[in-house]
């Protein structure tokens, strides 16, 4: 009787977690998007201190700090641009960027939970960093 009961809590315990992991996973790590009109987004999202750091082809373009707003809405507040976004149960989210895509949305996708960082110096930074601004 005693295994019959183990058995049974342990098949419930699983099936109460396989059914709660449709919710949003945490904010954090490195996210990517695919080739964009020749250009790669990458967001490094640091959620112990609630900073993040943006790169266009591995030149740093904004940095600053994010608050999250609801369940899976965050707003970020960087030094060149401030945008909300929701992360999806897949583990992405979408940003624009006003000079690729016709600034329509680019989705990112978490490619690990540990955010990388470039430090390559580039001379041409202002040009990508320009990319941020309206037409």
């Amino acid at each position: 009787m005693r295994k019959i009961k183990i058995i049974l809590t342990s098949f419930i315990f699983l099936l109460v977690v396989s059914c709660s992991s449709n919710s949003a996973p945490l904010l954090g790590g490195s996210y990517i998007s695919e080739r964009v009109e020749g250009y790669v987004i990458h967001i490094a999202i640091q959620p112990e201190e609630n900073t993040f750091v943006q790169y266009i082809d591995n030149r740093e373009v904004d940095r600053g700090v994010f608050e999250k707003q609801s369940e899976n809405t965050y707003l970020f507040k960087g030094d060149k641009q401030e945008f909300e976004t929701t992360l999806t149960s897949e583990d992405s989210f979408e940003v624009s960027i006003a000079q690729i895509n016709d600034g329509n949305l680019i989705e990112l996708i978490n490619e690990s939970k540990v955010p990388a960082y470039f430090s390559t110096e580039f001379d041409d930074v202002d040009e990508y960093e320009e990319l941020l601004n309206k037409k």
